[in-house]
C-alpha cells in the first residue's frame, strides 16, 4: 500500500514540475508572439514526463526537479508565489482511518447509551410471561373394570401461576449464565435459553459469599467473559481452600420443593427446572400418568455451598465501554420486547432430584410420599407403609462428587435418604456446580422473575373393589329387608351413567334363622339398607329396626338383626 502511495506522490511531483514549465513555455510564446502548443506524457515507470512543444522537446525527472530549483531566480519567485497550485504528496488514507477510530474510541457514549436503555418501554410480566399447555378438550372421568376391581379415572382443569427468581442451570447454559452475564429478556430467556448480549465491557466486580475472607472475597474481572469470570471464581474459591476454611468442610444451605407429576407445563411451573432434563435423568412416564396408571411424585433438593454475585451498576452505561452506543445494542437484539439483563448472582452446589413412583391407586398416595421425604417414621402408618412397600424411588445428583451417586434406583426409600444426606457439605473432594442464577433488568436492577403461566389436568385415581353383604335374622319375630344400590359407569364423553339396582328378595319374609350373601360389584355406590320386624300389634304391625342410606361399600358387609318382636335391635358392621 505505501509503495502505490510513494509511486502516486512521485508522479504528482513530476505533473506539478510539469506544470512549472508550461508556465515558462506560454511565456516565453506570450514574448515571441508565438501560438505554442504543448503534449505531456508520463513514462511507464512514472519516473519521468516529458513535455513536447513546436520546438522542443522536454525531459522531466526527479534529477531534473531537483537540479532547476535554486538556480533560477523568476523559477523560485514562481514557484512561491500564491497563485501557484502546490501539491504535497501524503501517504493519508490508512493514518486517516486509524485517526477516526482512535477519534471514535474516545467519544463517550454513556449519556446517550442510558437514554437508550431508561427510554425502553416494557411489562417486567408480560415480556418474561411463559404460557404453557393450554387445556381444552378431555374427559372428566373415566371407569374402567378389570376382574374384581372397579377404577374411576378422574381429572380436574386446573391452572398454575408462578412467577420464580431463580432458574435451574443446565450444562448447555452455563456460558450464558454466569455471573456479569449480559442477556436479553426475550421468549429463550423463559425457556431457560437465554441469548446473550455481547459488547465490549468497562471491569466487572463479583464478590463471593464464602466465609472469612473479607476483603479478599471480591475481585475485578479486567474483561468479564465467561472464560475469564470462570477463572476468576475457581482461584476465589482455591484461595479460601488454601487461606481462610481451615481445612474445614463448609454445610450446605439446603432449599426443598416437592410436587405431584401430572404434565410437562405444570413440573415445570412448580419446580422451575425444564422438564427435559427431568425426563431424561428420571425416566418420567407421562403417558403413563394422565392415563391414571402410575402416581409419581417428584422432590428437589437444592444444597447450595456459596454464591458468586456481580456488583449491580448505578446506571446502565456503568456496564459498558464508553465507545459502545446504543445503535450497536439494537443491532445486537435489545429493543422493548427484549430489554437487556444482567446476571447478578449464581448459586454454587449441588442438586438432588427424587422420583417417588408408585402404581397404588390409594388416596393417600401424596401424603405417604411426603411423609416419606420428610423423615417420617412410615412404618408405623400402616397405610403408608402398604403404599410404600409398592412404590419405586429414584435419586438423581447433579453437582458436587457426583460419580459417587449419579443415579440411584431402589425400592428402599432409606437409600434415598442416605444420597441426599451424603456429600451435602463443601470441600475439595466435594466440588460445588453452579445450579442457579438470578437476573435483574438492566434498566432498573429489578429482579426478572419468568412469569409461568399454564393449565393441567390432575389426574386422581381410585380403585375400588367389589364386596359382598351378608343378611342375618337372629331375632325372635318376622323380619322383612330392602336392599339398594346404584351401578356407576361412563360413556366415552366422561359422563356418568346410573343404573339402579336392588335384591331380588327385597320385601319377603324371613324368620329366625335367616341368612343370605349379597354379591356386590366393585362399580355399586349408593348401597341402602332397610329392615323391618313384625311386632304382631294391631296399632304397629311393622316396626323400623334399621334404614341407613349411606352404606359403604367393603370387602365384607355384615346386616344382623336380633331381639324379641317389642325389643328388636340390628346392626351393620364392615370388614376389609
Amino acid at each position: 500500500m505505501k509503495k502505490s502511495f510513494k509511486k502516486y506522490a512521485r508522479v504528482a511531483g513530476l505533473l506539478s514540475a510539469a506544470v512549472i514549465m508550461c508556465h515558462f513555455a506560454t511565456a516565453n510564446a506570450e514574448s515571441n508572439k508565438k501560438t505554442t502548443e504543448l503534449e505531456i506524457s508520463s513514462t511507464s515507470d512514472g519516473n519521468t514526463i516529458e513535455i513536447i512543444g513546436a520546438d522542443s522537446r522536454n525531459t522531466i525527472s526527479d534529477e531534473t526537479i531537483l537540479g532547476k530549483l535554486g538556480e533560477n531566480p523568476k523559477q523560485d519567485k514562481m514557484l512561491n508565489s500564491d497563485e501557484m497550485i502546490k501539491l504535497n504528496p501524503k501517504e493519508i488514507a490508512a493514518e486517516k482511518k486509524v485517526d477516526e477510530d482512535k477519534k471514535k474510541a474516545e467519544i463517550d457514549h454513556a449519556e446517550s447509551l442510558n437514554k437508550g436503555i431508561y427510554d425502553l418501554h416494557y411489562n417486567e410480566l408480560e415480556v418474561l410471561a411463559k404460557n404453557g399447555e393450554s387445556v381444552e378438550n378431555f374427559i372428566p372421568k373415566e371407569g374402567k373394570k378389570k376382574a374384581d376391581k372397579f377404577i374411576v379415572i378422574e381429572r380436574r382443569k386446573k391452572d398454575i401461576n408462578t412467577t420464580p427468581v431463580d432458574i435451574s442451570i443446565i450444562d448447555s447454559v452455563t456460558d450464558r449464565t454466569y455471573p456479569g452475564a449480559l442477556q436479553l429478556a426475550n421468549k429463550n430467556f423463559t425457556e431457560n435459553k437465554p441469548d446473550t448480549l455481547i459488547a465490549k465491557r468497562k471491569p466487572q466486580n463479583i464478590h463471593i459469599d464464602l466465609p472469612g475472607m473479607g476483603e479478599a472475597a471480591t475481585v475485578e474481572v479486567a474483561n468479564p467473559t465467561y472464560s475469564n469470570v470462570s477463572t476468576a471464581v475457581d482461584n476465589l474459591v482455591n484461595k479460601w481452600h488454601d487461606n481462610y476454611s481451615g481445612g474445614n468442610t463448609l454445610p450446605a444451605r439446603t432449599q426443598y420443593s416437592e410436587t405431584m407429576v401430572y404434565s410437562k407445563s405444570q413440573i415445570e411451573a412448580a419446580l422451575n427446572v425444564n422438564s427435559k432434563i427431568l425426563d431424561a435423568t428420571l425416566g418420567i412416564d407421562f403417558n403413563s400418568i394422565s392415563k391414571g396408571e402410575k402416581k409419581v411424585m417428584i422432590a428437589a433438593y437444592k444444597q447450595i455451598f456459596y454464591t458468586v454475585s456481580a456488583n449491580l451498576p448505578s446506571s446502565p452505561a456503568d456496564v459498558f465501554d464508553k465507545s459502545v452506543n446504543m445503535d450497536e445494542l439494537v443491532k445486537k437484539g435489545v429493543s422493548n420486547e427484549a430489554p437487556p439483563l444482567l446476571v447478578s448472582n449464581v448459586a454454587y452446589g449441588r442438586t438432588v432430584f427424587v422420583k417417588l413412583e408408585t402404581s397404588s391407586k390409594s388416596l393417600d398416595v401424596e401424603a405417604a410420599f411426603s411423609a416419606a421425604l420428610k423423615g417420617t417414621d412410615v412404618k408405623a402408618k400402616g397405610k403408608y407403609s402398604d403404599i410404600l412397600e409398592n412404590s419405586s424411588f429414584t435419586a438423581v445428583v447433579l453437582g458436587g462428587d457426583a460419580a459417587e451417586h449419579n443415579k440411584v434406583v431402589t425400592k428402599d426409600f432409606d437409600v434415598i435418604r442416605n444420597v441426599i444426606k451424603d456429600n451435602a457439605t463443601f470441600s475439595r473432594k466435594n466440588p460445588a456446580y453452579p445450579i442457579s442464577y438470578t437476573s435483574v433488568f438492566l434498566k432498573d436492577n429489578k429482579i426478572a422473575g419468568v412469569n409461568n403461566r399454564s393449565e393441567y389436568v390432575e389426574t386422581t385415581t381410585t380403585e375400588f373393589t367389589s364386596g359382598k353383604m351378608t343378611l342375618a335374622n337372629k331375632g325372635w319375630f318376622v323380619a322383612q329387608f330392602r336392599v339398594f344400590w346404584d351401578e356407576v359407569d361412563y360413556d366415552a364423553t366422561g359422563k356418568e351413567i346410573v343404573t339402579e339396582k336392588s335384591w331380588e328378595g327385597n320385601g319377603h319374609d324371613r324368620t329366625s334363622p335367616f341368612s343370605t350373601v349379597i354379591p356386590l360389584p366393585a362399580n355399586a355406590r349408593n348401597i341402602r339398607v332397610f329392615a323391618r320386624e313384625c311386632t304382631g300389634l294391631a296399632w304397629e304391625w311393622w316396626r323400623t329396626v334399621l334404614d341407613d342410606k349411606n352404606v359403604k361399600l367393603a370387602k365384607e358387609i355384615e346386616v344382623n338383626l336380633w331381639g324379641s318382636t317389642l325389643y328388636p335391635a340390628g346392626s351393620i358392621g364392615y370388614k376389609n
